[in-house]
């Protein structure tokens, strides 16, 4: 069974949910009540709720877990903890966006710890691979590489700008919305590689 984990800033009328174990993460739980998502389990220390709030929360939920707010982990993984015992198979729906860019990064530090992670919004896709691996032209305009460590050798095929044997090291901006140019695309890489696929931001095109 796949494992839904939810958070607040993300519009869920964008995502079936239907054949998922659906987790609501604190705010992410009041997301869901209110996009008429039952929800499995909703996990948090709910400090970014009303008391009316979290009223609706218990009334959409089967399982509540609420947290103690002063804890050494977020809500997030907390939430990550329990959806292993489902499955391994976890996306978790936003997270991406907000305005508050730690709470971002800290979502994207999870995948020292869960490889197998799947992080998704409206806009964007976020996974990790540590193997060649082909990927199909889809509904993502933008497809960016980052490198978790400085030992990652890379080669791209079937995208606008391809790759040989390139040392791709942490924090090397080169391969940043590169785009598909075949229905296919290969990668081949000897490490961890995060992949962030993105749609078209009429904004900046």
């Amino acid at each position: 069974m796949k494992v839904a984990l939810i958070l607040f800033d993300v519009d869920l009328k964008d995502f079936n949910l239907e054949s998922y174990y659906t987790i609501g993460v604190d705010k992410g739980a009041l997301n869901a009540s209110l996009s008429n998502i039952h929800l499995d389990l909703a996990i948090g220390d709910f400090d970014s709720v009303t008391e009316d709030e979290f009223d609706i929360i218990k009334n959409n939920s089967n399982n509540i877990i609420k947290l103690n707010p002063i804890k050494d982990t977020t809500d997030t993984e907390e939430a990550l903890k329990n959806a292993l015992k489902i499955s391994d198979d976890i996306t978790i729906f936003g997270g991406i966006s907000g305005k508050r860019i730690e709470h971002f990064l800290s979502i994207l530090s999870l995948f020292n710890k869960y490889s197998k992670l799947h992080i998704v919004d409206n806009n964007s896709h976020i996974f990790l691979i540590d193997k060649n691996f082909i990927i199909k032209k889809n509904e993502y305009k933008y497809i960016s590489f980052f490198s978790l460590d400085n030992n990652l050798i890379l080669s791209l095929k079937g995208f606008k700008y391809e790759l040989s044997n390139y040392n791709l090291k942490m924090f090397d901006p080169l391969c940043v919305s590169n785009e598909f140019v075949k229905d296919i695309g290969k990668i081949e890489a000897n490490n961890k590689l995060l992949v962030v696929l993105s749609k078209s931001d009429n904004l900046f095109d």
